[in-house]
């Protein structure tokens, strides 16, 4: 019990401890900045092969994946904010109280 409190102790500490919002802007205006530029920086590789008109689509699903990974990037930074955490406590209370007797199934 004393092991199973230390780890709500540790879960709570994570839990309450926010990313800074800071961090989450830079990323994402840096992301959105370099998505800007991309075009520019493959227009020579592109007219070299004579494939100008393919800037675009290359650049956009490029972009499209990397904001891809920015998004699962701040979904794992707050995990418990998708994981059903209700069911996981239901789950540890009921094998808690199997473990201690003290079930319900006796009324």
């Amino acid at each position: 019990v004393i092991i199973l409190g230390d780890c709500t102790a540790i879960c709570e500490k994570i839990y309450s401890s926010p990313v800074p919002l800071v961090y989450t802007r830079h990323t994402a205006r840096f992301l959105s900045l370099w998505a800007l530029l991309l075009p520019a920086a493959l227009y020579s590789a592109f007219s070299d092969l004579g494939m100008v008109w393919g800037i675009l689509p290359a650049s956009s699903i490029l972009a499209f994946f990397l904001f891809g990974v920015d998004e699962l990037a701040m979904q794992l930074e707050e995990p418990f904010s998708i994981l059903p955490m209700q069911s996981f406590c239901d789950q540890i209370l009921l094998a808690s109280e199997i473990l201690a007797g003290n079930t319900d199934d006796d009324e």
